[in-house]
């Protein structure tokens, strides 16, 4: 049973994190040591594999989500539009402490120096994200001011699919993209609300993105996982200077002691995660290590005689 709450208040931190701007679920949820083990859930179960085990793992996480979802959607919209800078000054410093997990996966893709490569895919991100600040994003946002929480069905359907993108790619905000597209006060009003014929076309949308950019997740991760980890630890940190400058405009005295204890918790959760996940590698080796101990002991013994 704490096993179960534990996973749903988990979910209920990536849905915050999907839903404020600047903030990655999917960073999130490396920092909680869940994200690839979702990625690989999701997969299996598009496949109709390990459908039991995998709906048991992500039911709680996707319980929580939507509760995280709709508590920033309600409760936290109005303390959002007073407080935006210190909401964001919080996240943006846990997101910033949860970048040595970050680094830490870049570990498991083999060496531990950092090679010409490394520092491209890092550049890669970091400019991927930095070029959003150039796009010219008016016609959405006209489109969306005039329609309000009401959104075409394209536009609905768009973002929808950038929800998506901000989900399964950690490090990109979607609710970031969806402010840079004029999006984002749209659906979070039509989340609130509960405006159902938005929901739906953004529901289609967040689906086929969702189930084509797993695959290709699934796929980057496992032929290239030191890279792409130092690519979304580009696009992290892309997000994050994004970022500062709404926080610089509505800073207050209460920003800098929020950043601090956002950076402290997940810097926390960063070094839990990663002693963590070190134990569980050498609780793995030792069965290896006994092995050739016995054999070599084996050889001597036979040796002597």
């Amino acid at each position: 049973m704490n096993g179960i709450f534990v996973k749903i208040l988990c979910g209920v931190a990536i849905g915050i994190g999907f839903v404020l701007p600047g903030v990655s679920g999917g960073v999130i949820a490396i920092s909680m040591g869940l994200y690839e083990r979702m990625v690989n859930a999701i997969r299996e179960l598009l496949k109709l594999r390990g459908i039991k085990r995998n709906v048991i793992f992500l039911l709680p996480l996707g319980i929580g989500g939507v509760i995280g979802v709709l508590l920033t959607s309600n409760v936290l919209k109005l303390i959002i539009e007073q407080h935006e800078a210190e909401v964001l000054a919080l996240f943006c410093g846990f997101v910033l402490g949860s970048l040595p997990t970050l680094y830490e996966e870049t570990k498991k893709g083999g060496g531990r120096r950092l090679r010409m490569r490394d520092a491209a895919a890092a550049l890669c991100g970091l400019l991927f994200v930095l070029l959003f600040e150039f796009l010219d994003t008016s016609a959405t946002a006209e489109a969306a001011a005039t329609a309000g929480h009401a959104l075409p069905p394209l536009l609905a359907a768009l973002a929808g699919a950038v929800l998506a993108i901000g989900v399964v790619i950690p490090g990109l905000s979607s609710s970031f993209l969806l402010v840079y597209l004029g999006l984002y006060k749209s659906i979070l009003f039509a989340i609130a609300e509960i405006y159902i014929p938005t929901l739906f076309f953004a529901g289609v949308g967040f689906v086929i993105a969702a189930a084509l950019l797993i695959f290709l997740m699934h796929y980057v991760l496992v032929r290239f996982h030191r890279i792409s980890y130092f690519a979304i630890l580009g696009i992290a940190v892309g997000s994050l200077l994004l970022i500062v400058p709404n926080i610089v405009q509505g800073l207050s005295w209460l920003c800098i002691p929020l950043f601090l204890a956002g950076s402290a918790l997940g810097l926390l959760q960063s070094l839990h995660e990663i002693r963590k996940n070190r134990a569980e590698a050498e609780k793995n080796a030792d069965p290896q290590e006994t092995d050739e101990t016995q054999k070599a002991t084996s050889v001597e013994s036979d040796t002597t005689v």
